[in-house]
């Protein structure tokens, strides 16, 4: 049974899983760029590179639940005065977004299971499932690396756009995604 929200605005689950999950890539950046200047070999690295794959599983665990609750949850609609392509624009924006933050986990959790050490999500030894394949792990760690340039880009974007509607559009957009049911700013 579909559910559908009232008047531009998101559900409260839909704005607590956003906001996670945007919490959760800011730091996963943060952290990505912190871990690997850290010298190979120490206990440091280890310590960075199990939090970024902890996050990182976590993120996609959480995005599938996102996805989950959009499926039975009808976004609201964009209001009449958004142009079609930039609604266009923006579900292909959302579309990429999502497309990356389920992939990217997978690559990430796949590469890390090529090697001697698998995932310790949180301490907890996940792997590895593969014989170690430093070759197949290099190849998917490059997938994984390119692909995050390309979510930066893609939250830029978003952010952007968000922004726009903000304070040049005024239009609510931006609301709709804020705790509260969205009527702050209107």
């Amino acid at each position: 049974m579909e559910k559908t929200r009232a008047a531009g605005h998101y559900t409260g689950m839909a704005i607590v899983l956003h906001w996670i999950i945007a919490i959760g890539v800011i730091a996963m950046f943060a952290i990505a760029y912190y871990m690997t200047d850290i010298p190979k070999g120490t206990p440091e690295r280890a310590y960075w590179f199990n939090l970024h794959k902890s996050i990182g599983t976590t993120i996609g665990v959480l995005v599938l639940v996102r996805l989950a609750w959009r499926a039975s949850h009808t976004p609201p609609s964009f209001p009449a005065s958004v142009p079609a392509w930039e609604a266009t624009l923006a579900r292909i924006n959302h579309f990429l977004l999502y497309a990356c933050l389920v992939v990217m986990p997978v690559i990430g959790f796949l590469a890390s299971n090529f090697t001697k050490y698998g995932v310790k999500y949180f301490g907890i030894s996940i792997g590895p499932f593969f014989a170690e394949d430093l070759a197949m792990r290099d190849s998917l760690q490059t997938v994984h690396g390119l692909l995050s340039y390309l979510l930066g880009v893609l939250v830029l974007l978003h952010v952007a756009a968000a922004l726009k509607h903000l304070l040049v559009d005024r239009d609510g957009v931006f609301q709709r995604m804020l705790p509260g049911g969205g009527e702050a700013g209107r």
